[in-house]
């Protein structure tokens, strides 16, 4: 059986001869796409990472067994060997930028010349499916998420946002496309600690985005509200500067996606919202934990820092008709205890 491939364009590289497949990767290079195919191309800046399908042009012969950097030898078809019986090559690459007709990437491990025989989306969700059994997630009950941001998979995290959410709206992917990117520039993972602290400015639907990627909560004492009422995020290691994303074209949004989140996730985050790196923030101190004591009117526990005393007894706020502050739709504002 024979088969006839098609060379849709050709990959401009560093290298001229193969090498270290991890040095190629670290490397960038450029896939030049034939003027004939250029409309193949239309929207894939979308994406932040395709899979590359090539010719391994320069292979001489194929071998049913190969010998691995590292490891024991195994046959050609259970390791990533190039010489193969068809000599096609395979790899998942970021796409860093698009012009016109040539893709700008990193990771790719091939030499120059090759040609190209296909472009696809990469999509975890198809390519990486989800094998997280219940035992796996109780060690590490975000890696889904971790595994997501490290793809660029906005999509996939969008619909998981959604389910804290309880709808799709593009505030909710603004959240979640600040969140990636936060967490792409500081190269943090998702285990939900309290390491890294998002300070957020807004208590809407922004907000629940990067709650579900960053992992950081009020409950872990990681999640930071200041009473601005901007749409905004600071993202930061304890004892390192961060990065501030501000959602800057509100209009932009509203004309190009109405209410359209899925529309909106896909499209480059520098449409909508300026990043500043290299900020430096006053992060609190890592929550610390509290003593209770028992409310002498209502009988219910209340954290000991935040019971009054009254005539000796000690009793919570709502009991000693005090104003606490509450934070709803309105904002953070003091707030009267409710009198039967």
């Amino acid at each position: 059986m024979t088969a006839t491939f098609t060379r849709i364009g050709t990959i401009r590289s560093d290298f001229d001869d193969p090498s270290d497949p991890d040095e190629m990767r670290s490397h960038e290079s450029t896939i030049v796409v034939d003027r004939a195919y250029e409309d193949g191309l239309y929207r894939i800046e979308c994406n932040d990472h395709v899979a590359v399908l090539f010719h391994i042009h320069e292979s001489d012969g194929y071998t049913l067994k190969s010998p691995r950097r590292y490891g024991t030898e195994r046959g050609t078809f259970a390791c990533r060997s190039p010489h193969r019986p068809t000599p096609i090559g395979l790899t998942v690459v970021e796409l860093l930028d698009r012009d016109g007709r040539e893709l700008h990437v990193r990771g790719l491990d091939a030499i120059d010349g090759t040609p190209v025989l296909d472009i696809k989306p990469h999509s975890p969700g198809l390519d990486c499916p989800s094998r997280v059994a219940d035992d796996d997630r109780r060690e590490t009950p975000r890696g889904r998420v971790d595994r997501f941001v490290r793809a660029g998979d906005r999509e996939s995290l969008l619909l998981g946002a959604a389910e804290l959410h309880g709808h799709f709206c593009p505030s909710l992917a603004l959240g979640v496309m600040a969140g990636v990117r936060a967490r792409r520039e500081l190269g943090v993972t998702a285990e939900g600690g309290e390491d890294l602290v998002a300070v957020v400015e807004t208590n809407d639907c922004f907000t629940d985005g990067v709650q579900y990627v960053t992992g950081c909560t009020f409950g872990t004492g990681a999640l930071v509200y200041r009473d601005y009422g901007k749409p905004a995020v600071t993202v930061a290691k304890r004892g390192a500067s961060g990065v501030r994303i501000t959602v800057e074209d509100r209009a932009a949004v509203s004309e190009r996606c109405p209410d359209d989140a899925f529309a909106l996730i896909g499209r480059p985050l520098q449409e909508f919202c300026a990043v500043e790196t290299g900020v430096e923030i006053d992060v609190p101190d890592p929550a610390p934990t509290h003593d209770h004591v028992t409310c002498a009117d209502c009988g219910e526990p209340v954290a000991a820092h935040k019971a009054v005393d009254r005539d000796g007894d000690t009793v919570c706020l709502p009991c000693a008709g005090a104003e606490s502050l509450q934070l709803d739709g309105r904002g953070l504002h003091s707030s009267a205890p409710q009198t039967e």
